[in-house]
């Protein structure tokens, strides 16, 4: 006997019959008889799956609340489709959101296990959901403008190129009232142009000034520009001219499509100006009424201007010539203890022929217009003296070639007796007819309307176009 168990085969029998019957000890059911053997099923716990809402109509609605957000879960199967199925995501726990309304309600849950595994106990079986309606309203975002420019420039209007419609917030009903702000944000810090951003996004405040991470937004970003530049002035416009007008037409009127502009400069240069006259009309360019468009030019001291160009609405006509008679002269710069008196023209008035288009001419009165002799200077004695002459916008004073408006006046001492006798009235007096002097400039025409022509010829000390 021991000869038999010491031999190697008869121990691999034993252990074999050993485990055998281990195995058996294990697995008899003792409520069974001998003869029944348990199945190799186990029992598992899931202890925090969690539970996801389905159905719900997101077009009107949105789950606000749910208590609780995971349940216990207690399943059966076979040792092998539990080890397979040892994730969470393998058992789907839902709530159902179907056709529900808005409010506080509790609902049944219902879960989705994998094959082969079926469910012990599920705790809690109930989920408590709170339901609100959902608004969507408009809003214009403003701009938040971060940080300085670098030094000398200042910040200029801020701009949301697109979309301009603005934005569509989507809030839970009773958080839209809550709504303080809906901005976008840019940085302008040590900037010297204009600074832009093409995805800037759009940030919803309630009226505490904390942000609204629950808002929808849409479009979430926007296309903002903020404008840094040097100091700005807004000056009134003025047009200036150049060239001549084709014969045969005159200015009626020359409009500018707006009446100011914004010049950028340092901000001494901008303090000297009043004006901005830097838009100059080529009438040598104007052939018929109509619309021409002309650059903005730069002047002393200014770097940009905005608009870059102005357009005018010009208006032509053919011209006319008209005379005026009887003008006033008015005499300026008499010393102290002298006076002046008109010789000629004899009755101390002035005749003047203008052109211009005829709706111009057709309103103007000899008020509209300036004669001037200055006498500064002049002493005692009898001059020849070159008259100023003002007139209005679109009126030239018409001139044979090389003739000037000139007029005579007599200048006699007050404190000399006599001086000056008693046939004349003094500073633009009548003179007697005793002795009238001839007319040394005679008008070139005395009819009061005289027909086409002159059109281009520009009289007196101020020429207008």
């Amino acid at each position: 006997m021991d000869k038999w168990l010491s031999h190697p085969t008869s121990l691999k029998v034993i252990s074999v019959i050993v485990g055998l019957l281990l195995w058996a000890i294990v697995h008899i059911d003792p409520d069974t008889s001998p003869q029944t053997a348990t199945s190799n099923i186990d029992t598992k716990t899931i202890e925090a799956s969690v539970i996801t809402a389905d159905g719900l109509d997101t077009d009107k609605y949105v789950l606000t609340a749910m208590e609780p957000t995971v349940v216990r879960l207690d399943v059966q199967g076979r040792l092998t489709v539990l080890f397979n199925a040892s994730s969470k995501d393998d058992y789907k726990v839902q709530v159902d959101l179907k056709g529900v309304k808005p409010g506080i309600q509790e609902l049944p849950l219902t879960v989705k296990l994998p094959k082969g595994i079926t469910l012990v106990e599920m705790s809690p079986r109930t989920v408590t959901v709170q339901i609100e309606e959902i608004v969507t309203k408009p809003f214009e975002p403003q701009v938040i403008v971060e940080g300085k420019p670098a030094d000398g420039y200042i910040v200029g209007a801020s701009t949301i190129v697109a979309p301009t419609t603005g934005v569509q917030v989507t809030l839970p009903k009773d958080d839209m009232s809550r709504i303080g702000a809906v901005t976008t944000e840019i940085n302008i810090e040590g900037a010297d142009k204009t600074v832009v951003n093409k995805k800037a996004k759009v940030i919803v405040y309630d009226v505490d000034g904390i942000e609204m991470t629950n808002a929808i937004v849409s479009p979430e970003t926007l296309h903002v520009e903020v404008k840094v530049t040097p100091p700005l002035k807004v000056l009134p416009l003025q047009v200036r001219y150049t060239g001549t007008l084709p014969e045969g037409l005159s200015l009626v009127s020359v409009k500018p499509a707006i009446d100011k502009v914004t010049v950028y400069g340092e901000q001494k240069q901008l303090d000297e100006l009043q004006v901005y006259d830097g838009v100059v009309l080529d009438l040598s360019k104007v052939k018929q009424t109509g619309t021409i468009r002309v650059k903005t030019e730069l002047i002393d001291g200014i770097k940009a201007i905005d608009p870059a160009e102005v357009e005018l609405n010009v208006v032509v006509a053919p011209v006319k010539n008209r005379t005026l008679t009887g003008l006033d002269v008015a005499i300026e710069g008499i010393a102290n203890g002298l006076s002046a008196v008109i010789r000629t023209p004899a009755n101390g008035k002035f005749d003047l022929t203008v052109s211009g288009a005829d709706p111009v001419l057709s309103t103007l009165k000899a008020s509209d217009i300036s004669i001037i002799a200055n006498v500064e200077g002049l002493g005692v004695g009898t001059h020849v003296v070159t008259l100023q002459v003002d007139v209005p916008a679109y009126i030239q004073t018409v001139l044979a070639d090389g003739q000037t408006l000139t007029i005579t006046i007599e200048i006699t001492d007050n404190s000399v007796p006599g001086s000056g006798g008693d046939n004349s009235e003094e500073v633009g007096g009548t003179p007697t007819e005793e002795s009238p002097p001839p007319a040394t400039t005679p008008p070139p025409d005395t009819s009061e309307e005289t027909g086409n022509g002159g059109g281009n010829a520009a009289g007196g000390s101020t020429t207008n176009p």
